[in-house]
């Protein structure tokens, strides 16, 4: 089974804007999406509409929370979410007609120790070393680097395996901690914030950054690139490019990253080699990229992308 646990969700809505954006202005959105989000979801979303399935977890509050919990249940995914006081957090994306994204994020509800607890002990309900964790996302306000720490040790600690989706200073923690990760996804930014190194899109300079997270315990590093494709690093494997077609068209880069993570999860969950689990988080995250606001590409769209994919050994 694979357990997503989003501490920090939300509902996203997406306005498309007729014209350029205009601040202090009348704007008229000519479409509109409002999707149930937060990074853990995303992944659990990206995992159901490739055929697979997911236990989605984390912290729900007020009516939003209903909202999210009723969504989950519409795409058919399972969910087992602590709620708690508040209301869960809505993000506004606004995009213009040239493709410019501008977001806006609420912090999202205040948890307390005692939420944090009851969130621990569900999730010691899952701790079988036969389950793949994600833990995706940014923390909720009221929860501490310690007890995110404290998450990770737990989950490590009954041998289950991990993927850890973090950025900024929370990722350099996380590489610091006695229990690691055994997979991270970090871009371009977050793998110049974790290594002290320039930001790159350049594959052979991304390679040096992911062989020193590699280095430092974890297992299977997913550099990703963007449109520049990804470079992939696992222990006993020689690092792989993996870049997509020229001049394919993206419509929304959002979740796209959680896509890649889905796909990663879900293919390692079906006994896919190292390659084929490279190709195919590639595929996914770029199909995805084609669709409007957060949607997630289905099997057929990713294997159309998977087909054309060039691969490299670096």
């Amino acid at each position: 089974m694979i357990v997503t646990i989003t501490l920090n969700p939300a509902i996203d809505r997406t306005l498309i804007l007729s014209d350029a954006l205009e601040v202090g202005e009348l704007n008229i959105v000519s479409e509109s999406y409002v999707e149930i989000g937060g990074k853990g979801i995303n992944v659990s979303r990206a995992i159901r509409s490739l055929g697979g399935q997911s236990e989605a977890m984390g912290f729900a509050a007020g009516a939003n929370g209903r909202t999210l919990k009723e969504g989950l249940m519409s795409y058919g995914i399972h969910h087992d979410f602590i709620d708690i006081p508040g209301e869960t957090r809505v993000n506004i994306q606004v995009v213009t007609p040239s493709g410019e994204h501008t977001d806006i994020n609420e912090p999202g509800a205040k948890i307390s120790d005692a939420d944090y607890l009851r969130l621990i002990e569900r999730i010691k309900l899952y701790l079988d070393p036969s389950n793949l964790f994600v833990i995706s996302g940014r923390m909720p306000p009221g929860m501490s680097e310690k007890q995110y720490m404290k998450l990770i040790r737990i989950i490590k600690k009954k041998g289950c395996p991990l993927f850890v989706d973090c950025g900024g200073q929370l990722l350099s923690r996380v590489l610091e901690a006695d229990y690691k990760p055994d997979f991270i996804k970090p871009n371009s930014t977050e793998l110049a914030a974790a290594t002290g190194r320039p930001k790159t899109k350049d594959p052979e300079e991304a390679l040096i950054g992911a062989m020193e997270l590699h280095k430092r315990g974890v297992r299977f590093v997913c550099a990703s690139l963007g449109d520049n494709g990804a470079v992939f690093v696992c222990e006993n494997e020689q690092p792989l490019y993996i870049t997509t077609p020229l001049n394919l068209s993206t419509s929304s880069a959002v979740g796209s990253g959680d896509a890649m993570i889905g796909a990663i999860v879900h293919a390692y969950n079906q006994g896919m080699c190292y390659e084929e689990i490279a190709k195919f988080a590639v595929a996914m995250g770029t199909a995805s990229a084609r669709l409007p606001g957060s949607q997630m590409a289905t099997m057929k769209e990713a294997f159309e992308i998977y087909e054309t994919l060039q691969v490299y050994t670096m």
